[in-house]
């Protein structure tokens, strides 16, 4: 094993422990900060652009915490250091895996450990049939579909690729993991048409739209009848179309099942300029209150209070305006439209690349934890994936541009 395999093997296995400092932190980010200054160059920033972007995204953001937690809303000591912390982590973190992820063995290499870190750990959110799917298994076959679909699309079995990703998508709506199942879906339709060299206009766009639309809401329809009826889905859902005045509308059940990113708005409603700081507390439970508003529930007041509340977002971008304001949701949104035009651009481009089907998966993926998943992603998970598509962004434009190009862009 090789050194670079034997940093991938150290930072997944060490992501199953944690430690009390500044908050809590994982094991493999202690490797990071120690590993860092031997894996990063100052001529790094030279010589991959959009990594210079990229961090130059994290520090703008690190400058609004520090504005909003010291000037502001005078957060405390242990609030707005763990609220940096994760900036700063994200970014450290970011550079390692890029320095380290620069070839497709050690890429693969990332993902098969990441699917044994993920058998080996369980999470302490796993506490139900619906969570234990969701939490623990999806993530084991997300992990084997992307090798999987990896091996297919290098021996050019397209047409297995599709039915595994189709397959896959339709196996995680029967099993109450409704997000995977979609970005499943709509990467095997993107990669289906973007290989099939089918001329792209904007009336065949209107068109596949509106159709698209159409088939959707008939596959939403039967969707739920299955799940009120008790055929597929699990208690989690019944109970989320239960509490709908009009189940069949797709739009109640995001707002539904994503209450707490529909909470923040009025978190931003309220303090729209600066924020409410890192690690925020709902003091009042007044964002909680909206919360279960949402959720159709009445609140306990006792029971409420016995227990810490956060200000509420469950979204990297909504959740960088709901504690920093509009420049911390400035900063997120360039590092997500950095990350955009990187991934679109592989998706358009890079059909000849033997990782084309995961790249997919993984730029549809990061659109969803941008928009729903908590904050906490940003430092988690987004860095190993934005690390995979810029190695990928380059891998790319040194086989289709001379080399001088490559600083251009």
């Amino acid at each position: 094993m090789n050194l670079k395999k034997t940093g991938v093997f150290l930072y997944t296995m060490l992501s199953t422990l944690k430690v009390s400092l500044v908050g809590q932190l994982w094991l493999n980010e202690f490797l990071v900060i120690l590993a860092t200054p031997f894996t990063y160059k100052p001529s790094d920033l030279d010589e991959y652009p959009y990594l210079k972007k990229m961090l130059a995204a994290l520090l703008l953001l690190l400058m609004f915490q520090v504005v909003t937690d010291l000037l502001i809303v005078h957060s405390t000591p242990q609030n707005y250091l763990r609220g940096w912390a994760g900036t700063i982590i994200a970014m450290l973190s970011f550079i390692f895996l890029f320095k380290t992820l620069n070839e497709p063995s050690t890429i693969l290499f990332f993902i098969f450990m990441t699917m044994i870190k993920n058998i080996i750990y369980t999470d302490d959110i796993v506490d139900s049939d619906m969570s234990y799917f969701k939490f623990k298994i999806a993530p084991i076959l997300t992990n084997a579909m992307y090798l999987l679909v990896y091996y297919l699309y290098q021996r050019g079995e397209q047409k297995l690729v599709l039915i595994s990703l189709i397959g896959f998508s339709l196996l995680c709506f029967g099993m109450d993991s409704r997000s995977t199942g979609l970005i499943f879906f709509i990467s095997a339709a993107i990669i289906y048409f973007l290989n099939s060299k089918v001329s792209i206009s904007r009336q065949k766009i209107i068109l596949f739209s509106v159709i698209a639309a159409i088939l959707f809401q008939i596959c939403y329809f039967f969707y739920v009848r299955a799940v009120l009826d008790g055929e597929i889905g699990g208690d989690h859902s019944r109970e989320q179309l239960e509490r709908l005045d009009n189940p069949y509308n797709p739009l109640g059940l995001l707002i539904t099942g994503r209450a707490e990113t529909f909470a923040a708005g009025a978190a931003i409603a309220d303090k729209p300029i600066f924020g409410h700081g890192s690690w925020a507390p709902d003091k009042t439970l007044k964002y909680y209150m909206i919360l279960l508003m949402y959720h159709d529930e009445e609140m306990n007041l006792q029971s409420a209070k016995e227990i810490d509340h956060l200000v509420p977002s469950h979204s990297v971008l909504m959740g960088a305006w709901v504690n920093w304001g509009i420049g911390g949701f400035i900063a997120i949104c360039y590092l997500f439209w950095l990350l955009m035009k990187i991934g679109f651009n592989l998706i358009r481009n890079g059909q000849e690349l033997a990782l084309y089907p995961v790249l997919v998966l993984m730029t549809i993926g990061l659109i969803w934890s941008f928009l729903f998943s908590p904050f906490q992603a940003l430092r988690l998970y987004v860095p190993g994936i934005a690390a995979i598509l810029l190695t990928s962004y380059y891998e790319l434009k040194e086989m289709t541009m001379p080399e001088w190009a490559l600083y251009n862009n």
